[in-house]
């Protein structure tokens, strides 16, 4: 018995009818089904959530005009997404998730204790901030639909247990989830442009929101504030690429569908957020909040709760999925149900803690720091070291090729460290999220190619 056959029989689901079975193991050639108009539908559903969408008015808040605050905001996507799809290939090719392919870089144990538990954390908080905002839109509008009050944290939690449910059963569900909510997501946030476009104050017509800012709105340390951040926010997924792309057919549809999905789908979820900014005069942030006021009757209203939820369980579905599989990487013996359901329980605890949603730039920044030079590493070792060629069984050998010093790729280890120090002293100005996997992957590369033969065997 191999060591993947061993790894199967160990972490394999238990066969619960509907139930995705697969936890860390590679996924089989047959079922690599997967085209790229679901990939697409599931990656824009990842795209399109409540905390993108403010963002676009926070951006225009901030002192950025409407085509500023989409132009840099999507850059920012398309630039995480540039490293996302070179690792996506890993799910594609191989079947494998993205927390195994990192044992060939961090070596299976050094795998396991940093990229595993920093995704887990980036999960669980992402869940919870997605929650605490969908839930205090949920309440407002309910208070306006009955004019009872109602809590924010007892509706997050009910949210989130829901959601909990439904990541439980896996990429099936995440498949269907999207297909079927994302026409949904689609008419209602249209509805929402139309309702405001419609508004009878001049601040609200198009060529108003169009113009708002337009001299000032350009200014290059507030967008490369936004443009930064963005990076750092989804440069998280990067050892989460392959999860959604282990079913996928071929290369060609994870990039069409991926690629697509992180021009259309951030442009149009950002310019919701920017048109309530501007036609607010940077006023108002949340467009859910601002149409709710705008027209309070009960179609707009309940429109408006069906998107925010349909937007809201989407991705904290995906969150949590991920979350499974990155502590499966960790602790594989439960399996992705078991330790899916345990990510899910830290993280309803956690969206009973409306004060995290004030800590979202700065907790973005600090993921930034550390997902920045993790993902530089990880890039350059796939595509020069490895030159994109994985020993699939050796990931599931403890004694195999990518054991290095106890099971810990030193060297990788040691610029991550060291990257996470560039990214903290760099100037904002600088685009640390963009300068700090280059500057830390081509560290990494040049270690690995003058270190003596036997050194860098031993330590990376």
């Amino acid at each position: 018995m191999n060591a993947i056959e061993t790894s199967v029989l160990e972490t394999t689901d238990a066969p619960i009818s509907g139930i995705e079975r697969f936890a860390i193991q590679p996924v089989p050639d047959y079922l690599k089904t997967v085209r790229w108009p679901d990939l697409f539908l599931l990656v824009s559903n990842f795209l399109i959530n409540p905390s993108t969408i403010v963002i676009g008015g926070l951006a225009v808040a901030s002192g950025l005009s409407f085509w500023s605050t989409v132009v840099t905001s999507t850059l920012g996507i398309l630039t995480a997404f540039s490293a996302y799809i070179i690792m996506a290939t890993v799910g594609v090719d191989y079947g494998i998730t993205g927390q195994v392919a990192c044992r060939m870089v961090f070596g299976i144990q050094g795998a396991k204790w940093l990229p595993s538990i920093m995704r887990v954390i980036a999960s669980t908080y992402w869940f919870a901030v997605q929650t605490i905002v969908a839930a205090s839109v949920v309440v407002a509008i309910r208070h306006q639909l009955t004019g009872g009050s109602y809590s924010v944290v007892w509706t997050g939690i009910v949210l989130a247990s829901a959601q909990v449910v439904l990541a439980l059963v896996g990429y099936d569900w995440l498949k269907q989830l999207s297909r079927y909510g994302f026409p949904i997501k689609i008419g209602g946030i249209g509805y929402m442009f139309w309702l405001l476009a419609h508004v009878a104050e001049p601040s609200y017509r198009p060529s108003a929101v169009l113009h708002f800012q337009e001299h000032t709105g350009w200014h290059y340390g507030l967008c490369a504030v936004w443009l930064n951040s963005m990076v750092a926010a989804w440069l998280t997924m990067i050892t989460d690429a392959a999860d959604f792309c282990r079913y996928t057919r071929s290369r060609g549809d994870m990039w069409w569908g991926t690629m697509l999905a992180g021009l259309l789908a951030t442009a149009f979820s950002v310019s919701l957020g920017a048109y309530a900014g501007c036609a607010s005069l940077g006023r108002e942030s949340n467009p859910f909040s601002l149409a709710a006021t705008i027209d309070p009757h009960w179609f707009t209203l309940g429109l408006i709760l069906l998107v925010i939820t349909l937007d809201e369980t989407t991705i904290n579905v995906m969150n949590l999925y991920t979350g499974g599989l990155s502590l499966t990487n960790f602790i594989e013996r439960p399996g992705r149900f078991w330790n899916t359901l345990a990510v899910g329980v830290v993280s309803v605890a956690l969206s009973a803690f409306p004060s995290l949603l004030t800590r979202l730039l700065p907790f973005t920044t600090f993921l930034g720091n550390l997902f920045a030079p993790l993902a530089g590493v990880l890039l350059f070792h796939y595509l020069f070291v490895a030159r994109m060629h994985i020993d699939l069984p050796a990931l599931f050998d403890p004694d195999g090729i990518y054991r290095y010093f106890h099971g810990v790729n030193v060297v990788a280890i040691a610029w991550c460290v060291l990257g996470y120090g560039f990214y903290s002293v760099l100037p904002t100005g600088a685009l640390p999220a963009v300068l700090t996997p280059v500057v830390t992957g081509l560290g990494y590369l040049l270690s690995m190619r003058l270190l003596p033969h036997q050194f860098r065997q031993s330590l990376g």
